[in-house]
């Protein structure tokens, strides 16, 4: 099939970033430690193993210790760090590096020789040489630069594992790791070809295709120097879609994601610390007789249980991925049943037949029976720590989405606040609310003085974080003058109750673009811990519209316009679709003068529709999540088509505003 063939493809990004590692170690001569930052070790092993870097010269490998510096083990050997390109881990290692070369007297006569050097991941920033000559470091120290490029996490996802561009890009204004991206984009093109369409919403993604086009055209690989794999590339920023990574998901593997930390696609499953009881009050953390007893067993186990998502090593996970959460859960307790059931069978054997069978088929049921006693610890801990508060929340979300009831959405948030104390959670529930119906600023200066109470004043610059990027209104400071008090008071007189027909920015766009479900006469929503409800037997139903990972709410924005791009049979009928939302262009374009020039030339490659290949791929600056990833999946099948997704991180909502917090 051409999906298992592109699939082996773009495997291929590992040989290449195996040759630009290969290409720094191999240019550094001597005997060499690695030193490698933890958050960094999940990654690489996508890319290369510790067999392959010792058969590269590499010694010794070591996690890198932010408080105690590894100390070389003879006179001439070459330390070598690998770090993410963030200034505080650079000057971490600066550090650590003064101080072994103030602890060492003696060095070989050879003064040209760098026995430190500093791998950072993806881009070596102009400062940081600066920084090197401060520190006083500079021809002392080797910088490289290395960028992995995509790293295939599952089946039609890449992802960079850059968790910091929403922080740095959006937030910080700071746009140095958006080369890293477009080179990346580069390679992609390099191995797949490039698009005949490429759309972009966003002024990053302007800027990533911009930097893309300076680049030149691609090199010429010979004879292979076929038509492309994808008919088009969508890149989007993160912005123009909010409410996906703020609205709760229903599907598996998102709301596992919700709950527990990801790291590169693999899941650790701490049972006694996760996202959820992190960001609580302590108040909210005391801990029972169960998470005691899990902690010690932990404890002495020492290396928490891990799910990796992947449909090739998890079978039960490539079973389960893009479910409604109540059905996998259900399903994975009706396959641990069988399989308790078939381990019984051991008991009426014969002998030959116990040997035979624990031979051929015990090792493979082992296997199963482990992954699902993960997985069924995991959907546990989901049931734990969300069911409580999953209907409410939902009802919620529905409420802001369809801006009513606003008294009563404000007053639920500041509950959620008292009774439930999360940190992220809550933001993201009053961010949502302004990114959909908008909130003043005294609804937001009332907010924040119970959030500081509750969290502390040091959390007060954390809502002016949010306000740059949009997710909330500036923070104004409150003048009490006379003036101002009568204003108050007046507007104070003013209903509320907007009318039917006025709408907010977020609902005009969509509605333009069809995002929003209707939920009239529908059940309440359905709870993870409710998986025998009405509201289940209607989930296979619900999933033939990709609002189901939102159940059946909201359709995500790059699922929404890829479907109108697969389904679009020509020009005219794709931009109609579109035309009202402002920023999106195409292939450098704006759509109205695209349009134009479409109908003035007879040039019929300007826009290929309906498309020659039915494959695209869809990029998010930003970050993407995996009710989004489920949802273009659900396009795929229904189009009869290829969407290949990617983004720099693979994220949830807590994690996205989680980004103003560092």
């Amino acid at each position: 099939m051409q999906s298992s063939l592109l699939d082996k493809k773009l495997q291929g990004f590992q040989l290449i970033a195996q040759e630009k590692l290969q290409a720094i170690l191999c240019s550094i001569p001597g005997k060499k430690d690695l030193i490698i930052e933890p958050a960094i070790i999940k990654p690489l092993e996508y890319i290369c193993a510790a067999s392959w870097l010792k058969l590269k010269g590499i010694q010794r490998i070591f996690k890198l210790d932010s408080h105690n510096a590894i100390t070389r083990s003879s006179p001439d050997q070459v330390q070598l760090y690998m770090i993410r390109s963030d200034l505080c881990s650079f000057s971490r290692v600066l550090q650590q590096i003064k101080l072994i070369c103030k602890s060492q007297t003696s060095w070989p006569e050879d003064n040209n020789f760098k026995y430190f050097h500093i791998i950072c991941v993806p881009s070596c920033f102009t400062y940081f040489s600066q920084l090197l000559e401060k520190e006083g470091l500079y021809g002392i120290v080797g910088l490289h630069r290395y960028n992995w490029d995509f790293i295939h996490l599952d089946e039609g996802v890449l992802c960079m594992e850059m968790p910091n561009v929403f922080s740095t890009a959006y937030m910080r204004n700071d746009c140095s790791l958006l080369p890293a991206i477009a080179h990346s984009l580069r390679v992609l093109q390099i191995l797949c070809g490039r698009p005949d369409i490429t759309l972009t919403y966003g002024e990053h993604s302007e800027n990533i295709v911009k930097m893309l086009n300076k680049l030149g055209p691609l090199p010429k690989m010979g004879d292979d120097d076929k038509s492309n794999d994808f008919s088009a590339l969508l890149i989007i920023d993160r912005d123009r879609d909010y409410a996906a990574p703020l609205l709760t998901p229903a599907i598996y593997s998102a709301l596992l994601l919700e709950v527990f930390p990801n790291n590169a696609g693999i899941l650790e499953l701490e049972m006694d610390k996760n996202k959820i009881q992190q960001q609580k009050l302590t108040i909210f953390n005391i801990p029972s007789k169960k998470d005691i007893e899990q902690t010690n067993k932990s404890a002495a186990n020492k290396k928490s249980p891990t799910i990796r998502f992947n449909s090739l090593h998890d079978e039960i996970f490539a079973e389960n991925r893009y479910k409604h959460f109540s059905a996998a859960s259900s399903q994975i307790r009706q396959q641990a049943k069988a399989m308790s059931l078939e381990l019984q069978k051991l008991n009426n054997m014969k002998l030959d037949e116990m040997h035979d069978y624990v031979n051929r088929k015990l090792p493979k049921i082992t296997d199963i029976k482990n992954k699902l006693l993960r997985h069924l610890n995991a959907s546990e801990k989901v049931i734990e720590m969300l069911g409580s508060n999953f209907r409410r929340v939902q009802s919620l979300e529905e409420d802001i989405l369809n801006n009513v009831s606003r008294k009563k959405i404000l007053q639920d948030i500041e509950e959620l606040l008292t009774t439930d104390g999360q940190k992220y959670n809550t933001l993201r529930l009053l961010s949502l609310l302004h990114v959909c119906a908008g909130i003043t600023s005294e609804e937001l200066a009332q907010f924040i003085r119970n959030y500081c109470n509750y969290f502390g004043l040091e959390y007060l610059t954390i809502f002016e974080q949010l306000a740059q990027v949009g997710l909330l209104p500036p923070v104004v400071d409150e003048v009490t003058t006379p003036i101002n008090k009568t204003a108050s008071k007046l507007l104070s007189n003013i209903p509320l109750n907007i009318p039917k027909f006025q709408q907010t920015q977020f609902q005009a766009n969509a509605n333009r673009l069809k995002l929003m479900v209707s939920t009239s006469g529908d059940a309440d929503a359905e709870s993870p811990t409710n998986s025998n409800s009405k509201k289940s037997q209607t989930s296979s139903t619900a999933s033939s519209c990709p609002s189901y990972v939102f159940n059946r709410l909201y359709i995500p924005l790059i699922a929404q316009l890829s479907s109108f791009l697969l389904k679009s049979a020509t020009t005219d009928d794709f931009i109609s679709k579109i035309a009202m939302i402002d920023g999106i262009q195409i292939n450098g374009q704006p759509l109205k003068s695209y349009n134009q020039t479409v109908k003035q030339s007879d040039a019929k490659d300007l826009l290929l529709l309906p498309l020659k290949k039915r494959q695209i791929m869809v990029y998010v600056v930003g970050g993407i999540t995996y009710a989004e990833i489920a949802a273009c999946n659900l396009v795929s099948k229904i189009t009869d088509s290829e969407i290949l997704v990617a983004s720099d991180y693979v994220i949830s909502g807590a994690d996205l505003i989680a980004g103003a917090f560092q």
